[in-house]
């Protein structure tokens, strides 16, 4: 029995794709882990400061140095070769952060609240461009972080923290369940 022309292209076609989905759900379940670990942190953290928690800064600041040592040990675990993808995770974490302090150095924010829009928004758009590389559904879930941001700052400014919390740090959670069940 011999395979004709076309019948070899179409093998080879659908041998790539299932090639470029395995790819892709490795990528998925790589980063899962980061957006539980973040969606704990922002979580936490919104609901510190939508509890009027005093030292609301110094919460933050340790929750996020948890997230980027997390960050950090997530990615040399990743990284089977060794540091590189501790590295990578402490770059994208510092990349972030200092967005963060240059905005703040430039603008000075009238509230903790709309600090923290600005950078829920430069995380979303982050996740975004992150998908590029990682998939679509990590740019879904960046997408989705900026649109309650934006809804939650338009509509609910009373219960910012809140949202940000349920909807923002649970959507970071949610969204790394979803690509680790790929």
């Amino acid at each position: 029995m011999s395979i004709g022309r076309e019948e070899a292209a179409q093998a080879l076609k659908d041998a790539e794709a299932a090639a470029g989905r395995s790819a892709a759900a490795t990528r998925y379940q790589q980063t899962s882990g980061y957006l539980i670990l973040w969606g704990l942190v922002w979580a936490f953290g919104n609901l510190a400061a939508w509890l009027h928690a005093p030292d609301q800064n110094l919460v933050w600041f340790g929750l996020t140095l948890a997230g980027v040592i997390g960050s950090f040990v997530l990615g040399v675990r990743r990284s089977k070769s060794g540091p590189g993808g501790g590295l990578k995770a402490l770059l994208i974490a510092f990349a972030i952060a200092g967005f963060g302090f240059g905005v703040s150095a430039i603008n000075a924010f009238h509230s903790f609240e709309q600090y923290e829009a600005i950078m829920c928004l430069a995380v979303g758009a982050a996740y975004v461009v992150l998908g590029t590389q990682t998939g679509l559904r990590m740019s879904a879930v960046g997408a989705a972080i900026m649109l309650v941001t934006v809804l939650s700052w338009t509509y609910a400014r009373d219960q910012f923290f809140l949202w940000m919390a349920i909807a923002g740090g649970g959507g970071l959670i949610l969204g790394g369940v979803w690509m680790r069940k790929v």
